[in-house]
C-alpha cells in the first residue's frame, strides 16, 4: 500500500510491518505515564489525609491541655509534670525490680521462686544495701524463724509463708505433713522452696542432684558460702540447701511375720518394717489389684475377719469415711495406710499407737462395697502407691 502526498511529488510508504513495531512502544509508554499519574495521586491523597489526622489530634490535645489547665497558674502545670515524671521513674524501677527477682511479703521483702544465687554478688534486697557487696560468708538464701503458737498447723505456717508443706517438713526433720507441732517450737522456713540435705561419704553434686531431682548448678549457687567455686569438695556432715529440690521416701522393709501369737497385742518389728494385713485371717482370697484407676488392692473373705495394722503408727482415724467404716493410721516419714469397709466394728480410736499387726477393725461390706472385703490403700506424701511394693500380700 502507498500513498502521494505533498506538492513535489514525494513519496511517503507506510507498511504493515513497521505499524506492528510502534504499537507496543506506544502502549508501554502511555502505561508508564498512567502509573506514574495515579502514583502521584495516591501520595498526595496519603499524605493529606495523614496532615489531616496529625491536625485533628493536635487540636485535641491543645483542647484537653487547655481544659485541663483553665484558670490555674504555672505552679499547678509544674506539679503535673512532676507527678508525671514521678510516675514514669517509679515504673521504670519498678520494672527493674522485677527483673532482680524481688518480691514482697507479708513479712517482709524477700527473694521469690525464680531468684537463684547471689546475681553477681549484689545484695538483693529493697534497702540501702542494695548497692553494696556482700560478705561471701553470708547465706546465699533468708531463712526465717518461727515460733509455733496456739492452733498452729505446718499447713497454716506454710499458708502465711507462701510455701509448700513439704519444705516446712525437711527444713525441720519432721516425720510428715500431719506431725503434730508444739506450742513454743521454733520452726527454720527458707525463702524459697526447697530441701535441706545431709551430706553422705562419696557424695557428689552430680549423684545429690540427681537423689533430689534438682540441678547441681543450682546446688552449688546457692551454697556458695560453704562450697569454694574453685574446689567444689563436698564434706561429710555438711548440710545443702537444695533449690525446688525433692527428699524422697525411702522404701521400708517388707518382712514376713508369722500369724502365731497374740491376736490383738501386735509383733516387735523394725521401725519402718510393714507386715500382712491379714495375719490372724485364714482361707481370705485375692479379689482386685492396684491400678490407674482402683487406688489400692481389694481381699475377700465371706463372714469376714480382724484386720491388723500393717506398721506401728497413729491411728488419724476410725470411723465413718470415704471407704465406708474406715481405719487411717500415719506410719512416719509420709506414709499412711488405709483400711476401708469394715463393719464399725473397731478395736482402736483417734490417737492410739499400735504396732504392727495388732487388730484394728473387723472386715465388712459397708460404703460402696459388693461382698465383704478389705480394701488396702498406702498413700506417700499424699500420693497412692501399690501397696505391694511395701507389703508381701500374695
Amino acid at each position: 500500500m502507498s500513498q502521494e502526498l505533498g506538492n513535489n511529488n514525494e513519496e511517503i510508504v507506510y507498511t504493515e510491518t513497521s505499524k506492528d513495531l510502534f504499537l507496543p512502544l506506544a502502549f508501554v509508554r502511555d502505561l508508564i505515564s498512567y502509573m506514574l499519574l495515579r502514583g502521584r495521586q495516591l501520595f498526595f491523597y496519603t499524605f493529606a489525609l495523614i496532615s489531616l489526622l496529625v491536625t485533628l489530634i493536635e487540636g485535641a490535645k491543645d483542647f484537653i491541655v487547655q481544659r485541663m489547665f483553665w484558670g490555674r497558674g504555672s505552679l499547678y502545670r509544674t506539679s503535673f509534670h512532676i507527678v508525671i515524671f514521678a510516675l514514669t521513674l517509679l515504673i521504670v524501677v519498678s520494672g527493674v525490680s522485677t527483673r532482680l527477682n524481688i518480691s514482697a511479703q507479708s513479712n517482709g521483702l524477700a527473694l521469690n521462686e525464680a531468684a537463684i544465687g547471689r546475681k553477681d554478688l549484689i545484695y538483693q534486697a529493697g534497702t540501702a544495701e542494695a548497692l553494696s557487696v556482700i560478705s561471701e560468708n553470708d547465706a546465699d538464701i533468708e531463712v526465717y524463724k518461727y515460733v509455733v503458737q496456739q492452733g498452729d498447723t505446718l499447713s497454716s505456717i506454710a499458708k502465711i509463708y507462701n510455701k509448700n508443706i513439704t519444705t516446712l517438713v525437711w527444713a525441720n526433720n519432721l516425720s510428715s505433713k500431719d506431725a503434730i507441732l508444739k506450742v513454743g517450737q521454733v520452726l527454720r522456713i527458707p525463702a524459697i522452696d526447697g530441701a535441706y540435705y545431709t551430706v553422705k561419704k562419696g557424695d557428689t553434686l552430680e549423684k545429690i542432684a540427681k537423689y533430689t531431682n534438682s540441678n547441681a548448678i543450682d546446688i552449688w549457687d546457692l551454697n556458695s558460702n560453704i562450697i569454694d567455686y574453685d574446689n567444689p569438695v563436698l564434706a561429710e556432715g555438711m548440710e545443702l540447701f537444695v533449690p525446688n529440690g525433692v527428699i524422697p521416701t525411702p522404701p521400708p522393709k517388707v518382712i514376713t511375720a508369722s500369724s502365731k501369737g497374740t491376736p490383738s497385742g501386735g509383733l516387735v518389728v523394725p521401725s519402718g518394717a510393714f507386715v500382712h494385713p491379714l495375719l490372724h485371717c485364714s482361707g481370705w482370697s485375692w479379689s482386685r489389684g492396684f491400678s490407674s484407676y482402683h487406688g489400692g488392692v481389694d481381699m475377700a473373705k465371706a463372714g469376714g475377719c480382724w484386720i491388723n495394722s500393717i506398721g506401728n503408727g497413729y491411728v488419724k482415724k476410725a470411723g465413718w469415711g470415704g471407704w465406708g467404716f474406715t481405719t487411717i493410721i500415719d506410719h512416719g516419714g509420709g506414709i499412711v495406710s488405709i483400711y476401708g469397709h469394715g463393719t464399725g466394728k473397731f478395736n482402736v480410736k483417734a490417737g492410739d499407737y499400735v504396732k504392727a499387726g495388732q487388730d484394728i477393725m473387723y472386715m465388712g461390706n459397708s460404703g460402696y462395697s459388693f461382698g465383704t472385703h478389705l480394701h488396702l490403700e498406702i498413700q506417700v506424701n499424699g500420693r497412692k502407691i501399690n501397696p505391694e511394693y511395701y507389703v508381701k500380700l500374695r
